[in-house]
């Protein structure tokens, strides 16, 4: 998607995205969020990260301009990561701007300050209004876009289970 190049190599599993997608529907007048789970690697190639899946926040509270992730939230987070992928680290986290575009605000980048210094965090933002997501990424001390990622979870050419997600998040958005 995009134009994968730069400096940082991003691979987003199918099954992450498509947890993302159900943690849209109903939800496009107000903000979710959610971790993001994977590891990073060090190939021939260079390093690249794998996002392997996705957490939505279920407790998270949102409005339509912030979502917040309380204690509970992090309970919830925390032990659904442990239970489901401990062997996984936390490599970031996703979040919406419905109807406002992709960007980071001032409150995102304090978030991502934060809560997700490690050099190898990302930012996923969606605007589930027109479907378009960013990924944003630690470039020395800064937040920048990436140019595009790598999807993979099926074989090339056949693209049978991102049709299948994508026509589940266009169902969303009609009912």
């Amino acid at each position: 998607v995009g134009t994968p190049t730069g400096e940082r190599t991003i691979f987003v599993h199918l099954e992450a995205i498509g947890a993302i997608i159900d943690s849209l529907p109903g939800q496009e007048q107000i903000e979710v969020g959610g971790l993001l789970v994977g590891r990073e690697y060090e190939d021939d190639a260079g390093v690249y990260l794998v996002v392997a899946a996705a957490i939505p926040a279920r407790q998270a509270p949102g409005t339509p301009v912030s979502v917040t992730f309380t204690h509970q939230t992090w309970d919830q987070l925390s032990a659904e990561k442990a239970s489901r992928y401990p062997d996984q680290a936390i490599v970031g986290w996703y979040h919406t701007h419905p109807g406002l575009g992709v960007f980071l605000s001032e409150r995102d980048l304090f978030i991502h300050r934060n809560f997700f210094a490690d050099s190898t965090h990302i930012a996923v933002v969606i605007d589930p209004s027109k479907f378009a997501w960013g990924i944003f990424y630690w470039q020395n001390s800064a937040l920048v876009a990436a140019p595009g990622c790598y999807i993979y979870g099926e074989p090339a050419g056949n693209y049978d289970r991102l049709s299948a997600l994508l026509t589940r998040y266009q169902r969303g958005r009609t009912q």
